[in-house]
């Protein structure tokens, strides 16, 4: 009799260090999934430092055109010249505009873009895997502009990091994947057929209960919209009968 107590409870040992081995396991893997995203997102923060300088050098060239177009038109009527050439220079002046309007926008968004990166890589950093799992994890139905294209995501989070499924109106279907810091989202919609196609950001509110952002399209094909805005509601779960 106590040789088969012995064997239980060395059973129940065996169990238990091999359910805590598991959870180490898994605790490492998020650990590292964890470090991998900030390592990513320290990269793409690199890259859109770089860009913001460019951009920011463009936009100072584009604003000395714009200004020295508007100084020849203008001496140009001074001195008289026939309409026709005033109008011609005018022209130079409307397309410095544009290309200063362009740039300027483009500015703006890699702005906005490193400012919601270093917040991403702040938390980050810091211990932000105390979220609750139920945050985000679930069903979501999604409306997704221009067009109003609707879909739904599926999605889990574990700590920090985002992943999921989604399928949209027109046959595209694939996967998700990204972060959620805060009540700041961010995933990359990778389709089944075209590949990485998509970048959402969104905040999600309060009561996890609906999410609105934009998003950027990675494809350049002609015609299709370079972006737009989208919002997501949380489907409640049903519950399954007995």
């Amino acid at each position: 009799m106590h040789e088969g107590y012995n064997r239980d409870v060395k059973r129940a040992w065996a169990i238990l260090v091999l359910a805590g081995a598991c959870v180490v396991c898994l605790g490492d893997a998020a650990s590292d999934a964890a470090r991998a995203e900030l390592a990513r997102e320290r990269r793409r923060l690199a890259s859109d430092v770089r860009s913001l300088a460019d951009t920011s050098r463009r936009l100072e060239q584009a604003l000395n055109q714009l200004a020295s177009a508007s100084r020849v038109v203008a001496d140009s009527a001074a001195r008289g010249d026939p309409p026709d050439e005033v109008a011609r220079r005018e022209d130079a002046v409307s397309t410095a505009e544009q290309e200063v309007r362009s740039t300027l926008d483009r500015r703006r968004l890699l702005a906005d873009r490193v400012i919601e990166r270093r917040r991403t890589i702040a938390a980050l950093e810091s211990d932000s895997s105390k979220k609750t799992a139920d945050a985000l994890t679930g069903k979501w139905t999604i409306i997704q502009d221009p067009g109003e294209q609707k879909g739904s995501f599926r999605l889990n989070l574990d700590g920090t990091i985002v992943s999921g499924d989604y399928a949209l109106e027109g046959g595209f279907s694939g996967s998700l994947r990204g972060t959620l810091v805060s009540d700041r989202l961010r995933l990359e919609r990778v389709d089944s057929e075209l590949g990485f196609s998509a970048v959402y950001y969104g905040r999600v509110a309060r009561d996890w209960t609906t999410i609105v952002g934009t998003w950027e399209s990675t494809e350049l094909a002609g015609g299709a919209p370079s972006g737009g805005r989208w919002r997501a509601v949380r489907e409640e779960e049903k519950e399954e009968g007995p």
